[in-house]
C-alpha cells in the first residue's frame, strides 16, 4: 500500500478526492447499509415521501431511497461519487453554511455530526429541513466496550493494533471529531424541539478482512501524517494494515448510535 502524504489539516479528516475514498465508501456501505435501511423503514413509510440525504458520500443510501421514495435530494460538499439515478437530485452543499433546501419527510445523515466541529449548527439546519410529521435520523460511531483488540495471533500484532487505534482516535479528535457525540445526541434532539426522540445502538466484533477492518485500512493513508506525528512509524502502519486483513484477528468494533426524532 502507498502511504503517501494525504490531507491532515484541521477539519474533516477524510477527503472524497482521496485515492482511498472508493474503498472507504464501499466498506462503509457493506458495514452499515443494511442496518440503516432497516431503521429507516421502521421510522417511515417511504413511497411518496420527499427525502434529504446529508453528506451522502458515495450515495448508497440516497440511491436506495430513490428506489423507494418519491423524490430524493442528496447533498455533499464533494458529491462526485454519487451516481445519477431516477428521482435522485445531487447538489453540492454545506449543511452548516449553505442555503435552506426546503422541507422533507425524512432527513438522514450518517457519520456526519460526530465528525463535524459545527455539529450543533448542522443539527439546527437539519431540524429546520424536516416537514411537519417528518423524521430526522442521524448515525454516529462510538468506540466499543473493553479493549480494542479482542484477539490477535501474537503480542506484536496486539501491540501494533492497540497503538494504531489510540493514535487513530487522537488524530480524529484533533480534526474536531467527538466520539461521545452519539450519546449526547438524544438530549440535543429534544432541546431542538423534536419529539419521540429515540436512540438505537448496534455493532459487534470485527474480524480481519471484514468491512469494519477494511474501513480502517482505507483510513490509514488518509491519516498517515497525523499517525506518524503521534509516534507511529511506517513499519507500524504496515503491520497494522497486514493485521487488519488477517482473518484470525478479532477487534471490538465501533458501535453505531442511531438517533431519531420527529417534528410535530
Amino acid at each position: 500500500m502507498d502511504y503517501g502524504r494525504q490531507v491532515t489539516d484541521q477539519g474533516y479528516a477524510f477527503d472524497n478526492a482521496n485515492a482511498q475514498a472508493g474503498d472507504h465508501h464501499r466498506a462503509l456501505a457493506d458495514l452499515l447499509d443494511a442496518e440503516t435501511r432497516a431503521h429507516i423503514e421502521d421510522l417511515i413509510d417511504l413511497p411518496g415521501k420527499r427525502c434529504l440525504e446529508v453528506a451522502a458520500g458515495a450515495g448508497s443510501i440516497a440511491s436506495w431511497l430513490a428506489e423507494h421514495a418519491a423524490e430524493v435530494l442528496a447533498t455533499d460538499i464533494a458529491p462526485q461519487h454519487i451516481p445519477a439515478r431516477p428521482r435522485l437530485t445531487v447538489r453540492q452543499h454545506d449543511i452548516v453554511t449553505g442555503e435552506h433546501l426546503g422541507r422533507f419527510d425524512l432527513v438522514h445523515a450518517r457519520l456526519l455530526l460526530g465528525h463535524l466541529p459545527q455539529r450543533l449548527d448542522a443539527l439546527r439546519q437539519m431540524v429546520a429541513a424536516v416537514a411537519p410529521g417528518g423524521v430526522l435520523l442521524t448515525e454516529d460511531f462510538t468506540t466499543g466496550p473493553g479493549t480494542f483488540v479482542s484477539y490477535a495471533p501474537d503480542p506484536v500484532t496486539t501491540g501494533a493494533l492497540s497503538r494504531y487505534m489510540e493514535a487513530h482516535l487522537e488524530v480524529l479528535a484533533a480534526h474536531g471529531s467527538d466520539r461521545q457525540w452519539g450519546h449526547r445526541a438524544p438530549a440535543a434532539f429534544a432541546e431542538a424541539g423534536l419529539t419521540d426522540v429515540r436512540l438505537r445502538v448496534h455493532g459487534g466484533s470485527w474480524h480481519g478482512g471484514d468491512p469494519g477492518c477494511r474501513l480502517l485500512l482505507a483510513s490509514l493513508p488518509q491519516l498517515r501524517d497525523g499517525l506518524l506525528a503521534r509516534g507511529l512509524t511506517d513499519d507500524d502502519l504496515a503491520l497494522a494494515a497486514e493485521a487488519l486483513m488477517d482473518p484470525r484477528v478479532i477487534l471490538s468494533g465501533f458501535l453505531t448510535l442511531q438517533t431519531s426524532g420527529r417534528v410535530a
